[in-house]
């Protein structure tokens, strides 16, 4: 590792005089950001917690960033320690706070990226977004974007393109490049029609992914028709059928239902049709947890219960009618009030019907994909983790 000096990094003065800082305190505080925006990202797609704890969680982690600012030069060190380390959310951590308490400048930035492995480019990313837009201008300008090195080429129109400062004149140049990674993201942030377009028809599977959901933010109708399209291919494409599923409406429920006997497609085609959570799925949803493919009906019976509700577990003081099941007894008990013009998510209808204060954050960030012109609409940039490979991941990924 270099020393300190060869990152050309202005440090700070402490802001409290005569009071040393304590390095297992700093080392605490940046470990404590990146199990928070773990958190926080988990937090912003959660089907029960509201935006006024996402908010207060976010509050959090401003608090820790405060403690680094206090800590000064010995916050920096600390920081730069652990921008060689393999934990991608470390990572990020230290990069944002070196970014922004360190101000370097963008020859030291280089350098470090030059030596950063691929598989923690994203941890960059994600800590570039974090970033305020000066700071974003003051390392990257699209004058200095010629000649950069992939992955800091990849980092710098990503940082460029969620700030909202990728020129389009840019977007559709670079968009043009042999690297997969670098046209994906462009992909990730355009807007023009004509370079999404070209976009959709990439040889990369990502690429054309990635493009889509970008169409979606730009032409919802566009981009259901398309993921349409997409299905007739066998496979179909797990990431269209997640579209469907999230833009789709009534008639898209069956469509869905056809694609469960294609085995490699069903954790999709299953995500999908809880996405969609159309009543009209409920009977044919419930054949098949009562069907004899017993993993199939487990899965499904997620994908039901999202739709009408938990099913209640047997109750042996009050036994079910002969020959009627779980599942069956609790359908016929809510298909009735199950208004068949709403979608259902959890249970609950979706959008949001309850008092606006609870409404949980899946289906904040489900209302902000079709309301371009709310307050809220940064949030139609954020995704789910693994969300472009069509099911999701279980791990936290910075830089989706």
């Amino acid at each position: 590792m270099p020393p300190p000096s060869a990152d050309k990094t202005v440090t700070l003065e402490t802001t409290v005089p005569g009071r040393p800082a304590v390095p297992d305190v700093l080392h605490e505080h940046l470990e404590e950001i990146a199990y928070l925006t773990i958190q926080w990202r988990k937090l912003l797609f959660s089907p029960e917690v509201p935006l006024r704890r996402l908010r207060a969680h976010s509050e959090r982690i401003e608090a820790h960033l405060d403690g680094l600012r206090i800590g000064g030069p010995a916050s920096l060190s600390i920081a730069r320690s652990m921008l060689d380390g393999d934990d991608p959310w470390f990572v990020y951590a230290a990069a944002r706070v070196w970014m922004e308490m360190g101000r370097p400048d963008v020859a030291a930035l280089r350098e470090r990226l030059e030596k950063t492995p691929p598989e923690l480019w994203g941890a960059w990313k994600e800590a570039f977004r974090k970033l305020s837009p000066a700071v974003v201008t003051r390392l990257f300008s699209e004058q200095d974007l010629e000649g950069l090195p992939l992955g800091l080429l990849q980092v710098a129109i990503d940082a460029l393109g969620w700030h909202g400062l990728l020129q389009p004149a840019t977007a559709g140049t670079v968009g043009g490049l042999p690297d997969a990674g670098t046209r994906r993201a462009v992909a990730r942030h355009a807007v023009q029609p004509a370079l999404i377009a070209r976009l959709l028809e990439d040889e990369d599977v990502l690429v054309r992914r990635t493009a889509l959901w970008s169409l979606v933010r730009q032409d919802p109708r566009a981009a259901l028709d398309r993921s349409r399209q997409m299905t007739l291919s066998r496979p179909p494409d797990a990431f269209a059928l997640r579209v469907i599923g999230l833009m789709g409406d009534g008639q898209d429920g069956m469509g869905l239902l056809t694609l469960l006997r294609q085995k490699t497609a069903t954790p999709a085609v299953l995500l999908a049709l809880r996405d969609l959570g159309r009543p009209e799925c409920a009977e044919a949803l419930l054949e098949i947890v009562e069907g004899d493919d017993r993993d199939l009906a487990m899965a499904t019976k997620d994908v039901f219960e999202s739709l009408v509700g938990r099913i209640p577990k047997p109750d042996p003081e009050q036994p079910l009618p002969a020959g009627i099941s779980p599942a069956r007894f609790h359908w016929q008990q809510v298909r009735k009030s199950l208004d068949r013009s709403r979608r259902f998510l959890h249970g609950q209808p979706c959008p949001w019907q309850g008092d606006p204060a609870d409404e949980p954050m899946e289906w904040v960030w489900r209302r902000t994909l079709t309301a371009a012109a709310s307050e809220l609409a940064c949030l139609r940039r954020e995704v789910p983790d693994g969300f472009f490979n069509g099911v999701g991941a279980d791990e936290a990924i910075p830089g989706e």
